[in-house]
């Protein structure tokens, strides 16, 4: 693994017993949890681990978060989860999740807004990174930078006219 990269799989888990739904497969909010948790990942990956939270006082909220069901996921099948920073400013990041099954089929994508929170004050406020964690941040996006949005990047909710 590179330095400019984040980790791959930034996620790995299998579906559990409690994640099937009465439909036989992986329930929604169990693929939110598994996104989730790869946030929880990738916090680590730019310093926001839990000693970096302790030192800075600063964490991560989630502003938004969309997600796309590809393709059922059942129980114990190996999930794996890629990340990438779309966008980023001094306090926020755009992040895109694809969620990977064992036989290589795309089963999710995820799509979510972050806020860096600071809170060390009477009541939590937006704020900036601090400066090493911009600075991994910077170097994740630059690896990815240049290559196009996925397609359903920015992808709004509708229901579609006839035609």
């Amino acid at each position: 693994m590179s330095d400019n990269r984040l980790p791959e799989p930034l996620f790995a888990t299998s579906v559990q017993s409690d994640w099937i739904d009465y439909n036989g497969h992986m329930n929604d909010a169990a693929y939110a949890r598994v996104f989730s948790l790869s946030v929880d990942a990738l916090m680590a990956a730019i310093g926001l681990d839990q000693d970096g939270r302790e030192r800075s006082s600063l964490t991560i909220y989630t502003l938004t978060m969309t997600i796309h069901y590809l393709k059922e996921a059942h129980l114990g099948e190996a999930l794996s989860v890629k990340g990438r920073i779309l966008e980023h400013d001094d306090k926020r990041l755009r992040l895109w999740f694809e969620l990977k099954r064992d036989d290589g089929a795309t089963s999710a994508l995820n799509e979510q807004v972050l806020l860096c929170v600071d809170q060390s004050g009477d009541k939590p406020r937006a704020a900036p990174f601090a400066p090493d964690q911009i600075a991994r941040i910077r170097s994740f996006h630059a690896t990815d930078a240049d290559a196009p949005l996925p397609k359903l990047a920015g992808r709004g909710i509708s229901l579609r006219k006839p035609e």
